[in-house]
């Protein structure tokens, strides 16, 4: 690196410098764009129902954006909502640790000017879900007034933002076997289309994740399902039944039960399951580990609630017990001590600050500060613990 090159101990995030997210907001905006998790760099780069794929990725606003990583200052991150940054991990790196050749061209030569395309396409942009879950929505959601918007979106995608992508995320807006749109794209992409292609994530509440609709989609592309998100908010049947409303529990547990053969025999590397923690949830977190664990999962991921534009002020601040101003706060220091976070199972995420207050009021020190090493390619922790809306 020059003597130009930015402080050892200055935080650096690759995430501006590959991700791609096409998003569908709750008041609509298909095609919104983001460069990360909108819930933690919430300003779109473009739209791509009108602009071109290079017209976005390398626009006015994602320069920008990227000045902003290289000059230190994270101007556009919203720090207290990424577990990235209070956990410093996954694409955020201090400068020091960096050793990505291609990170450290971009570090050395100041760049914001891509030459490559985006390498981790988040396809968030259809809300079309089998479940209406409170978290996310009011009712259950199919797209088919925006069917045309969508298919559009969606071809743009393949003949734009494939060429040097390595993942491929659907979804972060709905369920990708409860939506026509991306359960039929599943079903008839060529790997031809992608061929630098290294995986498809898949973010789900599995609620169809079944042996006959996984044999639907073809083996070259189920070969690339290499790891898998699993929305679920509960540890019990009864929270369950109001957290995911619409899904049976123990249709999860046995969908779950074949999500693990995938797991244990391939081509799954890595599946985690997803918390996002609430007043009606939160005494069940050290259960949602034991469960994690009991379906063999690499990781039982948690994440704060985000309010997507289906609570009002009220409801939500009466949901939000990461909230210091919530009645049953304390309450939720005395679960976060529990010794069941310490399992390597356990990643907190964006209440990671909360664990470390929960054990200093006790005394004690924080002993590992550990986020899954195996898991931090893969867990994106916003919404529902997933990438972008409250998926699944």
């Amino acid at each position: 690196m020059s003597s130009s090159s930015p402080p050892a101990d200055r935080l650096f995030c690759s995430k501006p410098f590959e991700w791609f997210e096409v998003s569908r907001g709750v008041e609509g905006g298909e095609g919104d764009t983001f460069l990360c998790c909108p819930s933690w760099l919430p300003t779109p780069v473009g739209n791509l129902r009108t602009q071109t794929v290079a017209e976005v990725w390398n626009g006015a606003t994602a320069r920008d954006i990227r000045a902003s990583i290289l000059d230190g200052s994270f101007s556009y991150c919203v720090a207290a909502n990424c577990p990235h940054l209070q956990n410093v991990d996954g694409p955020v790196r201090r400068v020091a640790e960096v050793t990505d050749p291609l990170h450290l061209a971009i570090l050395r030569d100041g760049v914001t000017v891509l030459p490559w395309g985006p390498r981790d396409v988040n396809c968030s942009y259809d809300r079309s879900c089998n479940l209406s879950c409170p978290s996310c929505r009011t009712k259950v959601i199919v797209e088919s007034q925006a069917r045309d918007r969508i298919q559009q979106i969606q071809q743009r995608i393949n003949d734009e933002a494939l060429a040097d992508a390595r993942l491929l995320y659907i979804t972060g807006s709905g369920d990708p076997f409860g939506s026509p749109f991306f359960r039929r794209w599943l079903q008839t992409m060529r790997r031809a289309d992608m061929p630098r292609l290294e995986r498809i994530h898949l973010h789900t509440n599995a609620q169809l994740w079944t042996p006959r609709m996984w044999e639907t989609i073809p083996a070259e592309i189920r070969a690339l399902v290499t790891s898998a998100d699993v929305s679920i908010d509960a540890a019990t049947a009864e929270t369950y039944a109001v957290n995911r409303r619409g899904g049976r529990f123990d249709v999860l547990l046995e969908n779950l039960a074949f999500v693990r053969t995938l797991r244990e025999q391939g081509p799954l590397e890595w599946f985690g399951i997803n918390m996002c923690v609430q007043a009606n949830n939160y005494a069940e977190m050290p259960a949602f580990v034991a469960l994690g664990e009991r379906v063999g999962a690499d990781a039982a991921a948690f994440s704060r609630l985000n309010n997507w534009g289906t609570f009002t002020d009220a409801e939500y601040a009466a949901r939000t017990v990461h909230d210091p101003a919530h009645p049953e706060h304390e309450r939720l220091l005395d679960v976060l001590a529990d010794p069941a976070f310490e399992r390597p199972v356990a990643y907190l995420g964006n209440l990671l600050d909360l664990r470390e207050a929960a054990l200093a009021r006790r005394g004690l020190a924080w002993r590992m500060r550990r986020a899954l090493r195996t898991a931090r390619r893969f867990i994106p922790t916003a919404g529902a613990a997933g990438a972008s809306a409250a998926p699944g």
